[in-house]
């Protein structure tokens, strides 16, 4: 599924977003990440063996909300976008794909941030969006 013009123009911002797995208990498991693009899938970088990595190995069901906003603008400022999807977890042997996502929020990466996340065996969850619902109350959707 491609984003429509609304979905990328709000996950295209320097959003933290809000993963969302299933736990081992089947509870949900939410952490805030950093995301990125490669084609038309969202791409999120975890430390391997972390709860994340572990999470999407037995379950494939996700999503990311990101909140883009405008808290000082209420509530015409709300909106946002939610992606549901089936995910799969990824080897980043070169760590590409996770410099191509910190290099969205960090421009240019700091020499010593990029050591410590080069320092640990890193993987990337590659979320398949199957739906992706916008809010943005200043234009009366939701």
């Amino acid at each position: 599924m491609a984003f429509d013009d609304d979905a990328l123009e709000l996950l295209s911002g320097r959003h933290v977003g809000v993963l969302g797995t299933v736990l081992a208990t089947g509870a949900p498991g939410l952490a805030c990440v950093w995301y990125g693009f490669d084609g038309d899938d969202l791409i999120v970088a975890t430390p391997a063996g972390r709860r994340k990595d572990k999470n999407v190995r037995s379950d494939e069901r996700v999503s990311l909300l990101v909140d883009a906003s405008d808290h000082a603008d209420p509530p015409g400022g709300y909106r946002g976008v939610e992606v549901r999807g089936s995910a799969t977890i990824e080897d980043d042997p070169e760590g590409q794909l996770r410099r191509q996502i910190v290099g969205r929020y960090l421009d240019p990466i700091p020499a010593d941030f990029l050591e410590r996340i080069d320092a640990e065996e890193r993987r990337i969850i590659r979320i398949r969006p199957a739906r992706v619902r916008v809010w943005d109350f200043a234009r009366g959707r939701r």
